[in-house]
C-alpha cells in the first residue's frame, strides 16, 4: 500500500448537479500520492471525489486513502489556547 503524506485538511463548500444547494465537505490535500480527496456526506451516504492524480479513482481506493490520511495524523488538531 502507498505511503500517504498529508499536506492539509480543510472544510470546503461543494455544489452537486442534482441539488440547487451548497453542501459542506471535507478536503484532504496529499503530497503523496499527489492530489486531494473530498469527502461529502449527503442523506446519510458518504462519497469521495479525487482530484489531481486521484481523479477517477474508484470509491474503495479513495476511502482507503482517506482512512490512511486520518490515521497518519501524528498529533491531534491544533486548537487555540484560551485563557
Amino acid at each position: 500500500m502507498d505511503t500517504v503524506e498529508v499536506e492539509s485538511r480543510e472544510r470546503v463548500h461543494i455544489r452537486m448537479r442534482e441539488t440547487a444547494s451548497t453542501l459542506a465537505a471535507w478536503r484532504v490535500s496529499l503530497r503523496s500520492p499527489a492530489g486531494a480527496i473530498i469527502l461529502a456526506e449527503v442523506g446519510g451516504k458518504a462519497w469521495y471525489r479525487g482530484e489531481g492524480s486521484l481523479l477517477g479513482e474508484p470509491q474503495e481506493r479513495l476511502a482507503e486513502l482517506w482512512r490512511q490520511a486520518l490515521s497518519s495524523e501524528e498529533d491531534g488538531p491544533e486548537l487555540p489556547q484560551y485563557g
